[in-house]
């Protein structure tokens, strides 16, 4: 790069063909990227992850638009782009990236490729945000290495993983607010937001702090969700947690929900335990089914709502046996659970996705509920679990269902047997998991509602949602692909970053029960 600067290169701007344009800014807006200078980055990174460029071709008309430097490399990494551009090149023996022009041809051919195979990655993730970036960060696509062999490696800047402190920022903001306050300790970075510890000089000023969180965002420049506040772990302290942005979140991946897997099998089972993430600061957090006693989980489309029902099935098929649970699963969107169509101990032997069915499967329900109070009244036992321990063996029977609003939409009649099976079903040994991306008065009725104590609310688009989901507002401030807020019955509300299960391991899971 004899005849390059870093401060050229920092200034210049780059375009593509009109095409390639195009299809940036569409990708750019279908998965909600802050700048389409980010989108480019992510084109890049995915192409020198592909080994070597085709033959070269030129782009005839060069009509995008241009795209500053600045919007798609930031100051502190330009040399790891660079380092990597140049070392694709000598690797895979193409043209020799040495003057500007040689750089704006390169990030053209690779923006061109990058994008283009960005585009079928979307559509084979079936346009769902959070399947396409767990397949991105599968493939360490925001480095895009690719193949380069140790030695170019071993030259290029590794990037820093750890969020910088922020801590004089934070504090630094607080002050131009008006909040006489002190950042004390390290912050802690847990998947996806930060947490700082502020004592409080005037302990009056905490309802002050709350109204002015919004202004805080905007001088941190947080770009999306909103900071929040908790309680501390001491007088005049409140946790402060700042979301970051995108590029410095950590996934919540598979290996998180084998550990615990592995951990909790010390653990008593009859509880129903289930695993949803990894809480704000990074830590396994898992909620007790048989304690919910039933669970309403809420949020729009792409928030990571079916994932994270992936997470609870998977739970239980991997902490029951097959003789102590029952799945009795209703898909009206009938695409999410045809993995476990296989599964031996399906309530009715099948995955029911026709609203008729349906309709059948919760009034049979409702009479399986009576038939075990009656049998549990002979017994002279109090419920479910006393009547199992005299050796009554029948198993639990966990309901699923994934579109609520679908399902009442076509059969307004389920609302009442569901209702039935809400207020009655816990001491037989029956819970229910209603899902929806349409969490509105309609379908979260009163009656219904009010007897189902255990949400989780995923990101809504309007406060007005999240007081439906929840009771309070918050979830419209989540920053989606599985960020959630999780209200237990009788706890208070814990903030989890949800675990991606992919398709090949949930059929691991979905062959039988463990």
């Amino acid at each position: 790069m004899s005849g390059l600067t870093i401060a050229q290169v920092l200034s210049a701007r780059f375009r593509a063909s009109k095409e390639v344009d195009e299809l940036t800014h569409r990708l750019h807006q279908d998965l909600d990227l802050t700048s389409k200078g980010r989108l480019v980055r992510l084109a890049l990174g995915r192409s020198l992850g592909l080994g070597a460029l085709p033959s070269e071709r030129e782009d005839g008309d060069i009509r995008g638009q241009e795209v500053p430097s600045r919007a798609i490399f930031k100051d502190e990494d330009i040399e790891i782009w660079l380092g990597l551009l140049v070392a694709h090149a000598k690797e895979y023996k193409d043209s020799p990236i040495e003057t500007m022009e040689s750089l704006r041809r390169a990030v053209r051919r690779h923006w061109r490729r990058g994008v283009m195979a960005l585009q079928a990655d979307w559509i084979e993730a079936d346009e769902n945000y959070e399947k396409f970036v767990h397949a991105l960060v599968a493939r360490r696509a925001h480095l895009g290495e690719g193949r380069l062999n140790s030695a170019d490696r071993s030259e290029i800047p590794q990037p820093v993983t750890v969020p910088p402190d922020g801590s004089d920022v934070v504090a630094k903001a607080l002050r131009e607010v008006g909040i006489d306050a002190e950042v004390r300790g390290e912050p802690i970075h847990g998947p996806r937001v930060t947490r700082y510890r502020v004592y409080l000089r005037d302990v009056n000023q905490i309802n002050s702090l709350e109204r002015k969180l919004r202004e805080i965002s905007l001088l941190l420049n947080v770009q999306s969700g909103a900071p929040s506040l908790a309680k501390g772990d001491e007088a005049r302290v409140v946790f402060l947690s700042i979301p970051r942005s995108r590029e410095t979140w950590k996934p919540v991946e598979q290996d998180a929900f084998v550990e615990w897997l592995e951990q909790s099998r010390s653990k008593d089972a009859s509880s129903l335990p289930v695993f949803l993430g990894l809480d704000e600061l990074g830590k396994p957090f898992e909620m007790t089914l048989a304690d919910a006693p039933h669970l309403f989980v809420a949020g729009t489309t792409g928030s990571g709502k079916s994932v994270c029902l992936h997470s609870i099935i998977a739970s239980l098929l991997g902490r029951q046996s097959q003789d102590a649970i029952e799945l009795a699963l209703i898909d009206p969107k009938q695409v999410e659970f045809s993995v476990y169509e296989k599964l031996t101990n399906l309530y009715r032997g099948e995955v029911v996705y026709d609203s008729n069915n349906a309709l059948e499967m919760v009034q049979e329900l409702v009479v399986e509920m009576e038939s075990r109070y009656t049998i549990i009244k002979q017994r002279g036992v109090a419920n479910w679990q006393e009547a199992r321990a005299s050796g009554w063996a029948v198993p639990r029977i966990v309901v699923v269902v994934e579109e609520l609003a679908d399902l009442l939409l076509s059969r307004k009649e389920a609302e009442k047997q569901l209702t039935l099976l809400a207020q009655k079903a816990r001491a037989a040994g029956i819970h229910l998991i209603l899902a929806t991306q349409r969490p509105d008065a309609k379908t979260f009725v009163g009656l219904l509602r009010s007897n189902i104590p255990s949400r989780i609310a995923l990101t809504v688009q309007r406060s007005s949602e999240s007081t439906i989901i929840l009771d309070e507002v918050g979830a419209e401030d989540l920053l989606g692909a599985g960020d959630m807020l999780v209200k237990p019955n009788g706890q208070s509300m814990s903030r989890v970053h949800g675990v991606f299960l992919n398709r090949e391991f949930l059929n691991s899971f979905a062959k039988s029960p463990r």
